[in-house]
């Protein structure tokens, strides 16, 4: 074998044949790629009769890359190894994010590498044929290009200069809107509108994977860089700040309870849909003891995290300009949140999360938020529903804490119960879906008939994080003809206050606000004492109710933007306003 392969490489041909790999290899690797990811072969036939221009962007970028680590390793072999893992597995990873979710695979999600092994508890991960076959196809490629190897001999006066230049064009045309934006128009590349599950679907089923991920690349750039406010200054932001009007410390302490449940949604509002009220009648009662309105949340079908920021913080994501992954903007140290606010009123404060504390570096970040207690997954009774820790096991913990206190008690928790898959062999995604609506339901009246057995005055909001994504043919939003221009009700989430004593609910808004406002509602409700920046933000609300990417994609409210900048990515001039 040995002395085949030695005459083989020997030949004059084999280095021309190695050439001739080289070449070929960008292009068949964009095709194994985008095969992979779609999972038939209709892809191809769209990048090469109908978005030809797409297929030579692919194909250059891929180039790019490949040609870059040739310079550095010198053995094309070994560079197309390198190329063809990396895209291989993203390939694959956009394969099973999309069934499992309905969401695409972008740049944001590298940052949930390092909780790998919890993401695949979301997919339903087979082997399939077309796997099967690009696996194939790349593995075979890779054995020729390694039979007939070929080396660049370039001196490195020459590569470093080389890549030099790559890495340059690279950066501006990441980092440079205009360039990139004349590049993706030159190419027919979408890259206009907002970010929502919609008008990603839309881009991606113009773009195919490669161009879609280099162009959320650098819209991801642009959004995560987040100018500073002109004149910004610790004058700015006292100028800003509105007297504050609660400064007496008020009689009554409430218990104060922030249920975000994880991808609850009311689908009555579709009426088409015809659910039946069973699914929600303790959610009603509810409404009806206490108060009923609508919050307007940024995100929809994932991204719990967005929703769980503005709860926390009382800030908008608009304001740090829609990131994926507010988490990892917050500053090493302690932050000023709904938490610490109070905290400082003299609340033991407590946050729950029945899953992994690793999701979303949740069990480090939050440790700055304000909390004296952080509860995950094996703080809970391991008593599940469908995977997820059973939503009755997370209100039954809210109690116990509840009692443990000697302080009144704040507490947030973010459950899990109705996180997707909804895959089920037996019951469409939606009835499967419902049926998990259903046991929250029961579960909530149990624990609204608990909280009414304390002898401690309690507050409850309880709101949705998202509305749930489904799939495949049990995609309700396509029998609803849901697409990027009529989207916006599934940003609209009801969330209800409900008190065990006699709460003054006069000051809810009957309007759609933002859910970052909720908080301050709570606050004004049970008269908890006034920061100067709890009293603009409230005085915010009156001039701009809804504050949402999705709503108003250009329209800015500077004081807003101001204080979130100062309070996340600034100096915390806030911090000591009144000093």
């Amino acid at each position: 074998m040995k002395k085949f392969l030695s005459r083989v490489r020997a030949a004059k041909w084999s280095q021309y044949a190695g050439i001739i790999l080289m070449i070929f290899f960008p292009i068949i690797l964009v095709f194994i790629t985008e095969l992979n990811q779609q999972g038939d072969f209709s892809i191809a036939q769209q990048l090469i009769t109908k978005t030809p221009s797409i297929l030579l962007f692919d194909i250059l970028f891929v180039s790019l890359c490949f040609y870059f680590i040739t310079l550095l390793v010198k053995k094309t072999a070994i560079s197309a190894t390198i190329t063809g893992i990396v895209f291989y597995i993203m390939s694959c990873v956009e394969f099973y994010r999309f069934r499992a979710s309905g969401a695409h695979f972008t740049i944001g999600d590298f940052s949930l590498f390092t909780n790998a092994k919890d993401v695949a508890k979301f997919a339903n991960i087979k082997i399939f044929p077309m796997q099967i076959l690009t696996i194939s196809v790349l593995t075979l490629y890779l054995l020729a290009m390694y039979l007939f190897r070929y080396r660049v001999n370039w001196k490195w006066r020459h590569i470093i200069p080389s890549c030099s230049s790559i890495i340059v064009s690279l950066m501006v045309f990441f980092m440079v809107p205009s360039v990139s934006n004349t590049l993706f128009e030159a190419f027919s590349v979408s890259h206009s509108g907002a970010n929502n599950n919609f008008i990603q679907q839309e881009k991606f089923e113009n773009n195919g994977m490669i161009a879609f991920l280099i162009e959320n690349i650098t819209n991801t750039i642009s959004t995560i860089n987040i100018k500073k406010p002109e004149n910004y200054s610790k004058q700015t932001i006292q100028t800003l700040a509105v007297p504050n009007k609660k400064t007496i410390q008020p009689k009554l302490k409430p218990n104060v309870i922030i249920v975000m449940s994880e991808s609850y949604a009311d689908f009555r509002k579709f009426k088409q849909l015809q659910i039946p009220d069973k699914y929600y009648q303790n959610f009603d009662k509810m409404a009806q003891e206490g108060i009923k309105s609508t919050a307007i949340v940024p995100t929809f079908g994932g991204y719990t995290v967005k929703t769980e920021f503005e709860l926390l913080f009382g800030l908008p994501i608009k304001s740090l300009n829609g990131t994926q992954a507010p988490q990892h903007l917050i500053q090493d140290k302690q932050q000023v949140t709904i938490a610490s606010d109070f905290q400082n009123q003299g609340y033991t404060t407590t946050y729950m999360h029945p899953y992994t504390s690793e999701f979303y570096d949740r069990g480090e970040v939050f440790q700055r938020y304000g909390f004296d207690n952080l509860y995950f997954e094996d703080d809970f009774e391991p008593t599940k529903f469908r995977g997820y820790i059973d939503d009755g096991v997370a209100f039954d913990r809210i109690i116990q804490q509840i009692n443990e206190d000697e302080n009144p008690s704040f507490i947030h928790i973010t459950t899990m119960q109705n996180h997707m898959p909804y895959d089920s062999e037996t019951q469409t995604q939606m009835d499967y879906y419902l049926d998990g609506i259903q046991n929250t339901d029961l579960r909530l009246g149990k624990f609204i008939e608990d909280l009414k057995q304390l002898s401690e005055p309690t507050i409850l909001l309880f709101v949705g994080d998202h509305f749930p994504f489904f799939t495949g043919e049990d995609n309700v939003y396509e029998q609803l003809n849901i697409n990027s221009q009529n989207c916006l009700d599934l940003y609209k989430q009801p969330y209800v206050i409900w008190a065990n004593y006699d709460a003054d609910f006069s000051s809810v808004p009957t309007q759609e606000v933002s859910v970052f406002y909720l908080p301050r509602i709570l606050q004004d409700i049970i008269h908890l004492p006034n920061t100067e920046i709890d009293q603009t933000i409230w005085e915010q609300m009156k001039i701009t109710p809804v504050y949402s990417t999705e709503f108003q994609l250009e329209q800015r409210n500077e004081i807003l933007d101001a204080l979130t900048y100062d309070l996340i990515l600034g100096d915390h001039y806030a911090d000591n306003i009144n000093q």
